[in-house]
């Protein structure tokens, strides 16, 4: 368990969480300057795309997402890199951002790292080594089964919109799910690619 808290991926997490907590912290001065609104990413506030998924609507939806960020890190990712985290976290956090903005632009402001989580828990269960294929699979499973289910057209999420109190954009999980889904195949490429030229090297 020691070696999970000095886990420099796992402590980039939390690094990452602080800086959260303290944007709903100061969400005044911060909110309307860094989520997502059409109009204004039309304007040339691109920035928007990235920095929507960090800033919250109050504390319970930035609480939720910071306990999900760090859970999903400790136990999908803490054997990756922290620079490879971070880029993963960064193509998952532009594809809901960019998804948001040319597919949904209903979600006037748009704001949250859940669909980011998602595309970090997608990463994380074909990244990850510590666990056998079979939990994987399942935990694939039961992932696709939710995504389908909140993006059929009769989910209703009002519990858990009553406690954000926003509407809660559950495409963004799928944007995210996509972005999760491409960063990892492009990591298992490029990680086949050397792993090609290294055994050239030495045959």
């Amino acid at each position: 368990m020691k070696k999970y808290f000095s886990n420099p991926t796992v402590l980039t997490s939390v690094l990452l969480s602080v800086i959260i907590l303290m944007l709903t912290l100061f969400e005044s001065y911060f909110f309307n300057s860094l989520s997502l609104n059409p109009e204004k990413t039309n304007q040339g506030q691109y920035w928007r795309l990235l920095t929507a998924n960090f800033v919250h609507f109050g504390w319970p939806h930035s609480l939720m997402n910071v306990a999900a960020l760090i859970l999903c890190t400790f136990a999908l990712l803490s054997e990756i890199s922290p620079l490879k985290y971070l880029c993963l976290l960064l193509g998952c956090c532009l594809t809901v951002g960019t998804g948001i903005y040319w597919l949904n632009p209903e979600y006037q402001p748009y704001a949250g790292l859940s669909g980011a989580i998602h595309g970090l828990i997608v990463a994380g269960i074909l990244l990850t080594r510590d666990y056998p294929l079979w939990v994987r699979i399942v935990a694939g499973v039961i992932l696709i089964g939710k995504l389908a289910n909140e993006n059929s057209g009769h989910y209703e999420a009002n519990d858990l919109q009553i406690l954000v109190d926003a509407k809660i954009a559950v495409e963004s999980h799928l944007y995210g799910a996509v972005g999760g889904l491409a960063c990892a195949l492009v990591a298992k490429i490029f990680t086949w690619a050397i792993r090609g030229k290294n055994v050239g090297k030495t045959s």
